[in-house]
């Protein structure tokens, strides 16, 4: 019996050693790809689609070196984000496809419901909504078990957007009044400005002006308590929007301004440009030909470098 113990004890050492000896690389390669995740979210949140691909693409390179399957899963669902923005729906459903297929094998329920509120987006964007709503129910049904308040807001605020591009406004204001409800729960700030634009866009077809202008602007709020660049820069556009088509010009060229601003330092030169020719075409309607010629120049030089 000693002798066997005696013989067993260095084994066990040897194993432990190996362990340690596997263990620090394998560290050192996820911290790298949680790294380079890092800085892709930077530029992510900053409009830049491409820095965002690049930094994502070497966060999935560390990560699948050492088969790290969750980061597998997150690097792949994070270059479908990319890939919506930019509008590559091929590429996105492609990659979407793998991340379901992984986090389905490591039981990740809340990132399987994360890829189908993702590709449902898709299918929304081309018309499809009941493909769309089929998704969110089952995204919804995930989080529900994994007991995920935020994925089950997230799924219904997105199931309100279905249902605004449907008319349905009761079912619209029912999906999204809960997801708000959540949000505000959880203290959600982004979920919060989703569903928040979304209300102010419900109230706004129902003509409730007011209470439009009043959600549009609780949104921008939330965005910029989270310096969500990109969300900023949407919410200034909307609000600019509500303004004009309400004939309000002066707060019109205020929000376009203010959105210019945003995406000039994004070096988001199309939400730029629409900007600079709605701030134009603004100016033109109020007779102010100097600062109206400003802008035009500003929208010249833009063209130049596009």
């Amino acid at each position: 019996m000693r002798k066997f113990t005696l013989v067993f004890l260095p084994l066990i050492s040897l194993l432990i050693i190996a362990a340690c000896a596997s263990d620090k690389p394998t560290v050192a390669v996820k911290q790298k790809a949680r790294h380079a995740e890092g800085r892709a979210l930077e530029s992510y949140h900053r409009g830049d689609m491409e820095q965002a691909i690049f930094y994502f693409e070497k966060a999935l390179e560390q990560d699948q070196s050492v088969n790290n399957l969750p980061g597998i899963a997150s690097d792949l669902h994070n270059l479908a984000r990319c890939y919506v923005n930019l509008g590559l729906d091929d590429n996105a459903r492609k990659v979407l496809r793998e991340a379901i297929e992984i986090n389905n094998t490591i039981k990740n329920k809340s990132g399987t419901a994360d890829n189908y509120v993702l590709l449902a987006t898709v299918s929304i964007r081309r018309y499809e909504y009941e493909a769309a709503m089929d998704l969110l129910n089952k995204s919804y049904s995930l989080y529900e078990e994994d007991k995920n308040r935020v994925g089950m807001s997230t799924a219904l605020n997105n199931m309100g957007s279905i249902y605004l591009k449907q008319g349905l406004y009761d079912q619209a204001f029912t999906a999204i009044d809960d997801s708000i409800a959540i949000h505000e729960k959880e203290k959600n700030h982004g979920g919060l400005a989703a569903a928040y634009n979304n209300f102010g866009y419900l109230h706004e077809l129902m003509g409730n002006h007011d209470r439009a202008i009043e959600y549009y602007l609780l949104a921008l709020k939330e965005d910029k308590f989270i310096e969500n660049s990109l969300g900023i820069s949407s919410d200034l556009h909307t609000i600019a929007e509500f303004y004009k088509n309400s004939g309000d010009f002066e707060n019109a060229l205020f929000y376009y301004k203010r959105a210019s601003e945003v995406n000039r330092r994004l070096n988001l030169t199309t939400r730029l440009r629409d900007d600079l020719q709605n701030i134009i075409d603004i100016l033109a309607s109020m007779g102010r030909e100097e600062e109206r010629q400003l802008y035009e120049q500003a929208l010249q030089d833009l063209e130049l470098i596009l």
